[in-house]
């Protein structure tokens, strides 16, 4: 069965019903009708007193019935009578949303995938980078700002360095800079201090001061407390956010295989304009 879901033809041949099925959905006149025929059929007053009911909260009457009924009539004539001219012709909202319903037909085709433990335990597997959590560390900082001339910047660092592993407050800049960073995600952590500066962390030995470390701020001292390594969750933590992001790659995949087919049923013409 698995090799027979991995054939290119069975693909093919999916894709074919699958647009085969949109058309009909987008082609909701009824199968025979002459060009000058409106049938409104029982299927559609229902969805009109529907929408009728939820708008307003209350059914609606008969003459508010075959008011919305007579609307809708003249909203097939009109829409038959624009086509027919061309007005739909070059018209971006038109357009725009024309593909957008057809994309939400085939977005729907999608969503009847329905993936059991096994599907959504590969694709967790596959995709553990992202599915991973974040590494964590916990860890103090104190901020010297590099702009400073009043001091030799580098000795006085130093001098910082010493007397914070003595046990005594360095005299720095961290100002209304956070101090502290209790099990703090990489991405908290570099979004404090610039992309980059957690990787920095990773050199830093466990419980005493070290540094000077550069970030897009300017230099720190920092004293690692500890770091919890990143773990990839089980499937039975995580499945709402697996199986959403698994039936949003179906979703695009779907969407990237309607595309290829309905390229390949036209010959397309590009013509760039001259320089």
């Amino acid at each position: 069965m698995k090799k027979l879901l991995r054939e290119p033809l069975l693909h093919f041949l999916l894709i074919g019903a699958i647009l085969f099925i949109v058309f009909g959905l987008v082609d909701d006149r009824p199968f025979g009708n002459s060009d000058n025929q409106v049938v409104v059929r029982a299927g559609r007053i229902e969805q009109l007193e529907n929408i009728f009911a939820k708008t307003w909260q209350r059914p609606a009457t008969a003459d508010e019935l075959k008011g919305l009924v007579d609307d809708f009539v003249l909203e097939e004539i009109y829409y038959r009578q624009a086509v027919a001219m061309g007005i739909d012709r070059d018209d971006t909202v038109i357009r725009r949303r024309l593909r957008q319903k057809f994309e939400f037909l085939t977005d729907d085709m999608a969503a009847a995938n329905v993936a059991n433990d096994d599907v959504l335990a590969a694709y967790l597997a596959d995709n553990a980078d992202f599915f991973m959590r974040d590494t964590t560390d916990t860890f103090e900082q104190v901020y010297f700002n590099p702009e400073r001339r009043d001091i030799e910047l580098d000795s006085y660092i130093e001098e910082q360095l010493a007397a914070l592993r003595a046990g005594r407050r360095s005299n720095d800049d961290s100002g209304l800079l956070q101090g502290f960073f209790e099990s703090a995600p990489r991405r908290t952590v570099d979004g404090s201090f610039g992309l980059g500066f957690s990787d920095n962390l990773d050199l830093l030995t466990p419980g005493s001061w070290q540094g000077p470390i550069e970030s897009g701020l300017g230099l720190h001292l920092v004293r690692l407390g500890s770091r919890i390594e990143g773990t990839l969750p089980d499937l039975e933590e995580i499945r709402p956010i697996v199986e959403r992001e698994w039936a949003n790659e179906k979703r695009l995949e779907t969407r990237r295989n309607v595309n290829e087919q309905l390229l390949s049923e036209y010959n397309v013409v590009i013509e760039w304009p001259t320089e």
